[in-house]
């Protein structure tokens, strides 16, 4: 049967529960964890300490719980009247002022039991346990919430750790003090020792919600309920909000790199387009300037070097031919990146002679011309019997100099 029941209204995979009860003018706390997996509820612990503190020890983590109060701060009268909820109350606690006091009422076929407790204490406790991190859903007053139970237990009474309940026909009728006693109840398969019955009956009615018990603190218990559900959804909202947060950051991330690698390998075209650009203009001034060298020599020198050939070849003798006539030669190899350097104002000739004294006579004839400051032998010497080769240099005078 408990099974069956356990499909009308699951409302969560663990659940807590505490009785706040004393002993010896000390507060002793009575705790159960149970686990619902699938359709069966399985007790993980039960555990006893005597401070809220220590439950935290226990729980590990922020939890919500059922809490039953039946200490001395709790006060059970049983009144023979089953009628409204008022008039049980004016007949347990005439001058009760409910604006002070929660109460809760169990109405039998013959009587009823009424458990009352100020409002202030109740407050109390519930906010001790949120500063030991449990939220508090819902709140009972003595041992009235045991009847969740009676369905499960065949026997004719029912142990608390704090009081004996007598049964008739699966009804409560009377309510007695346990001086120490205690027993183990069994449920299905489930073993309940007598001193976590209310724990126990407090999540089993949490699952199913077939007791009837009536009274002012059930819109306390709304309320608790409201303010866990707001905090719940809030403590969601943050985390999906943390989560969106930081799944928006993680996109934009992956966008921001993306872009900037495409605006990196932009700047790096970029680079080598303007280095390349460089190069082009650098190459572009070389050849240019080059360009403008050759212009100039060509531009000064032709003119010139077409009359010093006529004239030299004019006194050239039969037996000397000429190989090379250079006008201006360049002194160094030419180079890309280095200015051509030319022999200015000098003309080479090389070439072979058969007769010494025709050369000779030859260069002072050069030698005697007007543009011509100098005549110099760079080599002479004889290749075969009869011929020889030469090398000469003419020094030009400088025409800028007059």
């Amino acid at each position: 049967m408990l099974k069956s029941l356990l499909s009308y209204n699951p409302i969560g995979k663990t659940f807590f529960s505490f009785e706040q009860s004393e002993q010896d003018d000390h507060t002793t706390i009575l705790g159960m964890e149970v686990l619902q997996k699938k359709d069966e509820l399985d007790v993980i612990q039960n555990f006893i300490v005597h401070d809220i503190t220590a439950i935290a020890v226990i729980t590990k983590t922020a939890v919500k719980a059922n809490l039953i109060i039946t200490d001395s701060n709790v006060l059970t009268k049983e009144v023979f009247v089953t009628a409204s909820d008022q008039e049980v109350l004016s007949e347990a606690y005439p001058n009760l002022n409910l604006d002070d006091f929660y109460y809760q009422i169990l109405k039998t076929t013959t009587r009823s039991f009424v458990a009352v407790c100020r409002k202030a204490y109740v407050d109390t406790v519930i906010t001790q346990y949120k500063k030991a991190n449990i939220s508090i859903t819902t709140i009972d007053l003595g041992i009235l919430k045991t009847t969740a139970l009676l369905s499960y237990i065949s026997d004719a009474e029912v142990m608390t750790y704090t009081s004996v309940i007598t049964l008739d026909t699966n009804e409560v009728i009377a309510i007695g003090v346990n001086h120490g006693d205690t027993q183990n109840y069994t449920i299905d398969t489930i073993t309940i020792p007598s001193t976590h019955t209310l724990p126990f009956a407090a999540i089993l009615d949490t699952v199913t919600n077939q007791t009837r018990i009536s009274g002012n603190i059930e819109d306390k218990n709304l309320e608790l309920k409201h303010q866990y559900k707001e905090s719940q959804f809030f403590k969601k909202t943050l985390q999906y909000s943390v989560t969106f947060l930081l799944i928006s950051l993680l996109i934009n991330f992956f966008i921001f790199n993306s872009k900037y690698k495409s605006w990196q390998g932009l700047q790096e075209e970029q680079q080598i387009y303007t280095t390349q650009k460089e190069r082009i203009k650098k190459q572009q001034f070389i050849v240019s300037t080059k360009e403008a060298i050759v212009t100039s020599i060509v531009h000064t020198g032709f003119s010139r070097s077409s009359f010093y050939v006529d004239q030299i070849i004019q006194s050239q003798p039969e037996t000397v031919l000429l190989t090379t006539f250079i006008y201006q030669p360049v002194t160094k190899t030419m180079r890309n990146d280095k200015p051509i350097s030319f022999k200015k104002n000098t003309i080479t000739i090389t070439g072979d002679s058969t007769d010494k004294l025709s050369f000779t006579t030859w260069l002072n004839r050069i030698e005697s011309l007007e543009y011509v400051q100098g005549v110099t032998i760079i080599n002479y010497g004889l290749s075969t019997k009869n011929t020889a080769d030469f090398e000469i240099a003419i020094n030009l005078i400088d025409d800028t100099e007059k």
